[in-house]
């Protein structure tokens, strides 16, 4: 007699059902491509050594300038560049080279014919990239602290908040860039206008105080300017101009600073969601 087939399965020739196995939990798929990337990051001994020896040094760059009688302010102000600078170089750069490498070698294109989406197959060569940034600002900060005399951060939440938008909007910032750079080489020049775009927004070329006040609000709109805001008012609540806020005025202020950076994200998203190539530049 034939046995029914649990759960309106078809038996089989047999009479059996088939044999199920639940489908793979889409945050497994993310882990295990993420777990590879990871691999592959750590055995890149120049990226590696970057990414230990730079939080190490930054913070005694700024000794000199600390025993010179600049205020937390201004050092706040200055971490908050180092810590842009940082994440372009760790996650937009070290991204837009293994997004790039990755295409021409089709891994891309294989990863996107199995079972994980095309958002989880970006975003698992983005997880050891963002992990690294995240220890290295960590020990930046852990060692800033002490070495420059520097307060804890006042408002912890807006310091985390700025950096956190800040490196995920450099994820897909890296992807819209690949479109345009043909080889890993090509990445050295392709990455330069938005990485110099980026440091103006800093101030570190210019101060923000120094340019005229059309120019000024223009460069305020950079994505890079509003990371840097976010960490001076996290660490020290003040403003550019070191005076300081109120709760509501900084969190006001933060709210703009924030709604900046979210605007960013979503144009940048949706462009690689309808523009970003798979397939190799010819």
């Amino acid at each position: 007699m034939t046995v029914p087939a649990a759960h309106g399965s078809a038996p089989t020739a047999h009479g059996s059902a088939p044999a199920t196995h639940p489908a793979p939990i889409p945050g497994r798929r993310l882990l295990g491509l993420a777990r590879a990337e990871l691999t592959m990051l750590l055995r890149n001994r120049m990226q590696l050594g970057t990414a230990l020896a730079l939080p190490v040094a930054i913070p005694f760059l700024y000794l000199p300038i600390a025993r010179s009688g600049v205020g937390a302010a201004q050092l706040a102000g200055a971490l908050g560049m180092m810590f842009v600078i940082a994440l372009l170089f760790v996650v937009y750069y070290n991204l837009l080279c293994a997004y790039v490498a990755r295409r021409q070698d089709l891994v891309l294109k294989r990863l996107r014919t199995g079972e994980a989406s095309d958002a989880t197959v970006l975003a698992a060569s983005a997880v050891p990239a963002l992990l690294i940034a995240a220890v290295m600002i960590t020990v930046m900060s852990a060692i800033a602290i002490p070495l420059l005399d520097l307060p804890a951060p006042r408002h912890a939440l807006l310091l985390v908040a700025g950096l956190v938008l800040g490196a995920v909007l450099m994820v897909p910032l890296a992807l819209a860039t690949a479109n345009i750079t043909r080889t890993v080489e090509s990445a050295q020049v392709t990455s330069l206008p938005l990485m110099a775009i980026a440091i103006i927004g800093t101030g570190a070329a210019v101060p923000l105080t120094m340019m005229p006040d059309w120019f000024g609000r223009l460069v305020a709109l950079i994505p890079s300017a509003p990371i840097v805001a976010l960490v001076r008012m996290g660490w020290m609540g003040v403003d550019a101009e070191g005076a300081a806020l109120g709760t509501g005025e900084i969190w006001a202020a933060a709210a703009g600073q924030i709604g900046i950076l979210l605007v960013w994200l979503l144009l940048a998203c949706a462009f690689v969601a309808t523009r970003f190539r798979w397939e190799p530049r010819g």
